[in-house]
């Protein structure tokens, strides 16, 4: 597709976007994000801020979670007033207090000792789904991007960065949680792996083999793939890195959101719009902000 049938299509779906409601966190803070520079209200979002400072997957509803509560903190950032700031400040505070059960001592001996049908290091950990849990890619590497696109120095983020490298699979890319499973090596998926790669990138010699793998990987994963959610996810990685691949996977993108874009829900339309901005958004709009690495 031409740059004229881009711009389009993406006009399109911000014109959809700014007349209907999503259901859910999600939903709300993609769509916050993508009209960020189309008169967009960050006051719904905040308003549904738990009194802990956390967000959950819908309002009101707990248990509270590390994924929407780092998803939305990348969805207010651009809109730098006082009652975002503070809602920020009470965000990082609940992230910052939310460890995966591994980081405890006990279960750290019980990994060690007991339970070795999975392969990972209990002593790297970074943030689970919810509270009581223990740590997973996708809140991880959601939460390293809130961290590093407000700029803020922290002491878990090199341990997160860390246990993301360790549950990569040996292949490149990432599973859910863990690589390795009753012995067996699981296979990556495109989406936790582009999420793993936005927040790695950038970030210093020591991850480069594994990024590369890994965006070898989406490319080769995501040719031919009609999955939107996907492809937008799989666009913003190799666009944020300067994969040679990004814009083929751009254009299967526009293709996918032209024809089905009447039946995607509010946070896949959010994402392709997202994706289909030039350059695509990262969601760090600076320079990424660097963490050291874990020793």
């Amino acid at each position: 597709m031409s740059v004229e049938s881009c711009v389009t299509i993406r006009s399109q779906i911000l014109q959809r976007l700014a007349t209907t409601s999503g259901h859910g966190i999600e939903d709300t803070a993609l769509r916050l994000l993508a009209l960020r520079n189309s008169g967009a209200d960050p006051h719904a979002l905040l308003g549904t801020q738990h009194r802990s400072g956390a967000w959950s997957a819908l309002p009101d509803i707990e248990p509270l979670s590390a994924f929407h509560t780092a998803l939305a903190l990348l969805a207010i950032r651009p809109f730098q007033t006082s009652s975002v700031r503070q809602a920020a400040e009470r965000a990082f505070e609940w992230l910052s207090e939310l460890r995966g059960l591994e980081s405890h001592w006990l279960w750290q001996w019980k990994f060690r000792l007991f339970d070795k049908q999975v392969r990972f290091d209990p002593s790297k950990s970074g943030w689970p789904w919810v509270p009581g849990t223990v740590s997973w890619v996708a809140p991880t590497a959601l939460s390293l991007l809130a961290f590093r696109a407000w700029h803020r120095a922290s002491p878990r983020t090199a341990a997160a960065a860390a246990m993301l490298m360790d549950r990569a699979c040996p292949q490149g890319g990432w599973n859910a949680g863990n690589s390795v499973v009753f012995g067996v090596n699981l296979d990556p998926h495109p989406d936790f792996t582009a999420m793993a790669v936005l927040a790695l990138g950038g970030c210093g010699p020591a991850y480069e083999a594994l990024l590369n793998r890994s965006l070898n990987y989406l490319a080769t994963r995501l040719e031919g793939s009609s999955s939107p959610y996907s492809l937008a996810w799989g666009v913003m990685a190799l666009s944020a890195n300067g994969h040679r691949d990004a814009g083929n996977l751009r254009r299967q993108l526009e293709c996918c959101a032209a024809a089905r874009s009447a039946a995607l829900t509010q946070r896949v339309l959010a994402l392709a719009a997202l994706a289909l901005e030039d350059p695509p958004c990262p969601f760090l709009e600076d320079p990424p902000y660097p963490f050291q690495e874990a020793p």
